[in-house]
């Protein structure tokens, strides 16, 4: 099973929020998903609220083989995780 980690668009109109889920790539985005990692939330004032991940988490399912989004990987980035880039 190829595993993604990928954002979901919640929210309403013109405030958006974002969830950060591991699902089976096969699988839509909004669909079936195995763990939930976090949210971005980029209304947020506060930046040291605006992006809540589990790092131990996010690291295990990268370490397992997960990809990551171009989209996560550049949050992740700025967050101070290295994930692989797409081959």
């Amino acid at each position: 099973m190829a595993v993604t980690l990928r954002l979901v668009r919640l929210g309403r109109k013109n405030k958006p929020f974002f969830r950060l889920r591991v699902s089976d790539s096969r699988s839509a985005a909004t669909g079936r998903f195995i763990e939930e990692l976090g949210y971005v939330d980029p209304i947020e004032p506060d930046e040291s609220r605006q992006v809540v991940l589990k790092k131990e988490r996010v690291e295990h399912w990268l370490s397992c083989g997960a990809t990551a989004s171009d989209t996560v990987r550049k949050l992740l980035k700025k967050q101070g995780i290295a994930a692989k880039s797409r081959a």
